[in-house]
């Protein structure tokens, strides 16, 4: 890995320590992110901060994931540039602390054995990408078909009908 980032971290241990890690991950190491971009380079760029405190002393992660992929438009299916980040925050528990968790810490990450840091990354990305990446309206090449008015003077397949019925 680049930048010296741990392939796995121990973040029960990362958040009492109230560490920070920053640095770069290769996208050709996330292979289900990897599958959905028209190549395979490029590299997401973390900041997390793990930290341990609040009401309650929980143990948490935060911070910012950002990634650039190229995929293809599901409007015009060219390929275009699409710039995801996420933004986790996360409560670091042991799986015996999890249900004595309240039902609005919905994002928990179990931290009783090493976590890997290119999973946990990937599925932050994966959460954070749009399900249909479309290009802006204005530069997207199928943008001209979407505004051009349509032809009235097509005849209702109802008009020989209504020319029987007149008879």
């Amino acid at each position: 890995m680049t930048s010296g980032l741990p392939a796995t971290i121990d973040a029960i241990k990362l958040a009492d320590s109230g560490a920070r890690l920053v640095g770069e991950i290769p996208l050709s190491a996330m292979a289900r992110l990897r599958a959905l971009c028209l190549d395979g380079g490029g590299k997401a760029t973390i900041d997390l901060y793990f930290e341990r405190g609040g009401k309650r002393g929980l143990r948490r992660v935060r911070g910012t994931i950002s990634a650039t992929i190229r995929v293809a438009c599901q409007r015009c299916l060219e390929p275009m540039t699409l710039t995801i980040t996420a933004e986790p925050s996360l409560v670091v528990v042991q799986a015996a602390e999890r249900t004595a968790l309240p039902q609005q810490e919905a994002d928990v990450l179990v931290g009783d054995q090493p976590v890997s840091l290119n999973g946990l990354v990937e599925d932050e990305l994966l959460l954070a990408m749009p399900m249909i990446p479309v290009h802006d309206i204005n530069q997207c090449p199928a943008a001209a078909s979407l505004r051009a008015p349509q032809r009235q003077s097509r005849e209702s397949p109802f008009a020989v009908l209504d020319k029987l019925k007149q008879r």
